[in-house]
């Protein structure tokens, strides 16, 4: 064999990994097979190099899998760095590469591949409009378009842009990395806007070099480089989980650098945000923070979803990394560290609480205060403020409560407090929020004892104020790159909101946010959009967040919304939905997500004839292709088809709770979650979304 000076690298295009994903299991293998002989010696005799007939880029060759199947190589005139850009049958090769040219923008330096048949129809079909009103982009640059990513063949179409419908339409046609930023322009951004979201580009761009423009982040959200023979069995061996390898360049963006302290990134469902915040982790343990005594802390709200994040983490880092990565739900953490401090500490929850907060109440002596008033008076005033005793609770301002409170009425409602609190001191218990403040004060008296460099948040609209308070102290005084945060304040369905600069977390100059769906349709995104068009949403700081530039660049059916006379009907058209997947779609995952426990039993029981799997506890989303779970447990997770049934009056917003509601404020926070709660059902699709109800709609659907 031929020993090669320099080692052969394998730039593996994502275009590459999608068809390949779609090949027969043996017709892989054959693949896996060639790359590992290929990339022994690309210039063997027994790599027989096609030239394509036709081919718009003389550098694109076919090499042979076997009689039936070709890849598409970018084959260089010198170096060991060999482009793989598609894989298919012989024909469909062929036709693929007929289509394309590779070209290194000359603006950004980015290497782009390029449908030119596609742009060309799409270039033809806008410039026959008849063009009454200045196009959209009139006022910028070819350079800067082409610096935003766009390839200068696309930018006579872009010329002929003018509505909000002509931006949408020529998304698809856009490289990926481009359209957040198109969009960005659309809605009215400033070029030096949005180029702080970007990579700045050299100052001489050289068209021919394929290897610097394979350092491009904008290149890297399509092409990884591979040089090791374990890199490119491990991505070969899950070729649809392209998360792991390709980030988009707004992504890498914040993933691949260092922060002059803590970071809050925003976005929509399925913009990425926890992909960000496993990259992250992926680049502090391997740049940052990489001495063996070195510790990050990846926290989130729930014990199911600390559980996903490190079974996604383990397959981005080495075994030695992970080991230190802590990854844990706050809650957790918290009595695993009271343990190390030798402290017995039961920390109570609502199944506990229950029972003495209705001993409490029968002491109580204003009685047109409801159960529910106490408990969040107890939540939202006295434990937010750290009232200790009666004197602190007179003093403190009740702001965000709708029922107002004399003096006198104060004390009252203080008696009944003052008794559940002693119930819980009885039974050797401490609320999650009391059980942080213990602890933040045992990290103070002993700052030596902080041994984690970075926190990374995940789910952080979920956490409480003093959930942040924690966070600040587990990681010490600020320091460049210690604490990360991700969330969305439309998909918080437990808690309320906080303004992190009152936990000592300033996140200002570094708070930015994501703004492209990449798991479901845009038909989906504006549905579930929709749901919360009546609400003012916070953006974790005190401010107020909008979707307003959030897209998805994926197309589909519009959701379906179905209504029935009779709980009996609405099952049977369901089972017919899902009897119609299961013929037309052998691969596909469909949940049913429900509002609450006891309505899964009944679903279950009228879809008996088919194999359906409850999502519960600790459970992975893996094993039957129908799932049911309530919309709480879908929170986090992903699947082919939703199906929200029973989303009728009394159980959307869930009437018995809404009832409960202690005044006019708590209702409105009360109806806001719910309707947060759909919402993030809904954004679970990746491609349809049922909706069904009998006897009279949900008010969230705006029927009438």
């Amino acid at each position: 064999m031929v020993e090669l000076k320099h080692p052969v690298k394998l730039a593996i295009a994502d275009s590459f990994l999608d068809q390949f994903g779609r090949l027969p299991k043996n017709i892989q293998s054959k693949v896996t097979s060639f790359l590992n002989r290929f990339k022994q010696n690309p210039t063997s005799s027994g790599i027989n190099y096609e030239t394509i007939k036709d081919c718009k880029d003389n550098r694109m060759r076919s090499v042979r899998i076997d009689l039936e199947y070709r890849a598409i190589i970018l084959k260089p005139e010198t170096g060991n760095l060999y482009p793989l850009l598609w894989v298919g049958k012989h024909d469909l090769a062929y036709f693929w590469a007929q289509k394309r040219v590779c070209q290194i923008n000359q603006i950004s330096g980015a290497l782009q591949i390029i449908d030119t048949e596609e742009i060309q129809n799409t270039t033809e079909r806008l410039t026959t409009q008849k063009q009454e009103k200045p196009g959209r982009f009139d006022h910028i640059k070819d350079e800067d378009l082409m610096r935003l990513g766009v390839p200068q063949m696309l930018i006579p179409a872009l010329r002929k842009l003018v509505t909000d419908a002509d931006v949408d339409n020529i998304l698809s046609h856009l490289p990926q990395e481009c359209t957040d930023r198109i969009i960005m322009l659309a809605a009215g951004y400033k070029l030096p806007e949005i180029y702080q979201f970007i990579e700045t580009p050299k100052t001489t761009i050289d068209v021919e070099n394929i290897e610097t423009a394979l350092e491009n982040h904008d290149t890297l959200s399509r092409f990884v480089v591979i040089t090791e023979d374990i890199e490119l069995e491990e991505m070969l061996a899950a070729p649809l989980e392209k998360w792991r390898v390709f980030l988009h360049p707004s992504q890498r963006k914040l993933v691949e650098r260092d922060w002059n302290g803590p970071v809050r990134v925003l976005g929509g469902a399925g913009t990425g945000k926890t992909v960000v915040a496993l990259h992250r982790a992926k680049w502090l343990v391997h740049h940052r923070f990489n001495m063996p005594g070195d510790r990050i802390l990846f926290t989130t709200y729930t014990r199911n979803l600390s559980i996903d994040i490190a079974s996604s983490l383990k397959t981005i880092v080495t075994p030695e990394e992970m080991e230190r990565i802590k990854v844990v739900n706050l809650d957790k953490w918290l009595l695993e560290f009271f343990k190390q401090q030798n402290i017995n500490i039961k920390i109570a929850y609502d199944k506990e609480t229950r029972p003495l907060w209705e001993k409490a109440y029968n002491k109580r002596e204003e009685a047109n205060l409801s159960l529910d008033f106490y408990k969040q008076e107890w939540e939202e005033i006295i434990q937010t403020n750290e009232c200790k005793n009666l004197r602190d609770y007179l003093k403190v301002v009740r702001t965000g409560r709708g029922t107002r409170l004399n003096r006198e009425q104060r004390q009252k409602v203080w008696k009944v407090i003052e008794e559940y609190m002693n119930l819980l001191s009885e039974e050797g218990l401490r609320e999650p929020k009391d059980a942080m403040r213990d602890g933040i004060e045992i990290l103070k008296q002993n700052p030596k004892g902080i041994k984690y460099q970075s926190v990374i948040v995940d789910e952080a609209q979920d956490m409480s104020k003093i959930a942040f308070e924690l966070i600040r102290a587990i990681v010490g005084p600020a320091k460049p790159n210690d604490i990360f945060i991700v969330g969305d304040g439309h998909q918080r369905i437990y808690g309320s909101a906080v303004k992190l600069s009152q936990c000592d977390i300033d996140i200002r100059g570094r708070s930015k946010k994501l703004i492209l769906n990449y798991r479901t349709t845009d038909e989906n995104r504006k549905w579930a959009t929709d749901i919360l068009s009546p609400l003012t949403i916070d953006d974790l700081d005190g401010g107020v967040d909008n979707l307003k530039e959030y897209r998805s660049l994926l197309h589909g059916e519009k959701p379906i919304v179905k209504g029935f006379n009779s709980i009996e009907e609405e099952i049977e058209y369901i089972l017919n939905f899902l009897r119609e997947i299961n013929k037309t779609e052998k691969e596909s995952v469909t949940c049913i997500a429900l509002r609450t426990k006891e309505l899964i039993e009944r679903y279950k029981e009228g879809l008996k004839e088919l194999e359906i799997q409850e999502i519960i506890g600790e459970q992975e989303e893996r094993g039957e292709r129908i799932r049911i779970a309530t919309m709480h447990r879908v929170k986090g997770l992903q699947f082919d088809h939703i199906i929200l049934p029973s989303v009728n009056t009394d159980i959307i917003p869930f009437k018995s709770a809404l009832e409960r509601s202690a005044d006019l404020t708590a209702r409105e926070q009360f109806l806001t979650r719910e309707r947060c709660l759909v919402h993030v059902a809904a954004t679970r699709a990746k491609k349809q979304i049922l909706v069904t109800y009998y006897g009279k709609p949900s008010p969230f659907l705006n029927l009438s």
